[in-house]
């Protein structure tokens, strides 16, 4: 929760003038009294919480061309900050992939200096350097997208994006890194049992069997294949339709304050039944993203640096607004100011 910051000595309530103020809206900057502040309790003036509390769109009263006009006018207005937070970004999820390369690099050290009796010790240290690797990424990008997150909410509530505000979404780090988690076991688990079905089923309408021999001979003709490419490309979408809504969990995650798992059994409901604009508003999003990029690349690579971040803060305002659009109405509690 945000605490309200003390007013200069001499200031007055910028609503009731007649009374001295003792603090500072935190998004306006206007000077509060203590009526203004409710004795200093709240970090934000009436009329801010009222403008914070009226996000135009309702989960009943939405529609694409408005929803990405006021995430677009809003991503214009402050294109500069967010660009900056969507750079600080990238770079944090470039740490989780130094230290896999560091491992990595002294894992085939050992495995080319040390001969065949640093075999083992070698592949350990590159497996264990993987999974450390990944945890960090995990961990320390979490902290760059939730900080992006909360950025482009801010923005979109009319707030000043503020970078250091990024930094307020570290203490969540462990709950986003349960979010992935279980996200990921979730597709990851159902998608091998399902492969291991389709492959098996490949086999057999090719008429092999699952000998050696049999393997060999049951990929003779184009059937088998046409049934992995099928089956497997429909597993992966149907997986992934699935899942869709729980895109927005780390947006509740960041915005109410709440728990790994509650964060999930709310990004499931606000999601249900919408999981059609849900994976419309992130592919339009992406695509802007991608043309963006390639624009960065023909402009001899050197507007990637330019083009990737303010992207990526595109595409999470448009999600953000997305989310907010579906929690408008939903019956959630009111979120936190975080």
């Amino acid at each position: 929760m945000l605490q309200p910051q003390p007013a200069p000595a001499g200031a007055m309530c910028a609503t009731h003038v007649e009374s001295a103020a003792d603090s500072v809206c935190t998004r306006c900057g206007n000077f509060m009294c203590t009526v203004c502040s409710d004795n200093r309790t709240g970090a934000l003036c009436p009329a801010c919480r009222q403008a914070l509390g009226t996000f135009p769109f309702k989960r009943d009263d939405y529609d694409f061309s408005r929803v990405w006009n006021y995430c677009f006018d809003t991503w214009r207005r402050d294109l500069v900050m967010l660009g900056i937070a969507g750079a600080v970004m990238a770079g944090l999820g470039v740490v989780g992939q130094v230290v896999m390369q560091l491992f990595s690099g002294i894992g085939q050290a050992m495995l080319t200096s040390g001969g065949k009796d640093a075999l083992a010790p070698g592949i350990i240290v590159m497996v264990f350097g993987l999974f450390v690797g990944m945890i960090v990424t995990i961990l320390v990008q979490g902290i760059g997208v939730m900080g992006l997150v909360r950025l482009a909410i801010d923005s979109l509530h009319g707030r000043k994006v503020e970078i250091p505000r990024m930094f307020t979404q570290a203490k969540k780090v462990w709950s986003y890194g349960g979010i992935q988690l279980a996200i990921g076991a979730g597709i990851t688990l159902p998608m091998m049992v399902g492969l291991a079905l389709i492959f098996a089923l490949a086999v057999l309408a090719g008429g092999g069997s699952f000998s050696s021999s049999g393997l060999k001979h049951a990929f003779d003709g184009p059937v088998p294949f046409i049934i992995i490419i099928l089956g497997g490309g429909g597993l992966i979408f149907a997986l992934s339709w699935l899942v869709l809504p729980l895109t927005f969990a780390q947006f509740e995650l960041v915005y109410s304050g709440c728990s790994a798992m509650e964060a999930l059994r709310r990004a499931w409901m606000l999601g249900s039944g919408h999981r059609l604009p849900t994976f419309g508003y992130t592919f339009v999003a992406g695509m802007v993203v991608f043309l963006m990029i390639l624009a960065g690349i023909l402009a001899l690579c050197v507007g990637v640096m330019i083009a990737a971040p303010i992207g990526y803060a595109l595409m999470f305002m448009v999600q953000a607004g997305l989310f907010l659009s579906l929690r408008n109405g939903s019956g959630l509690p009111p979120p936190e100011e975080s």
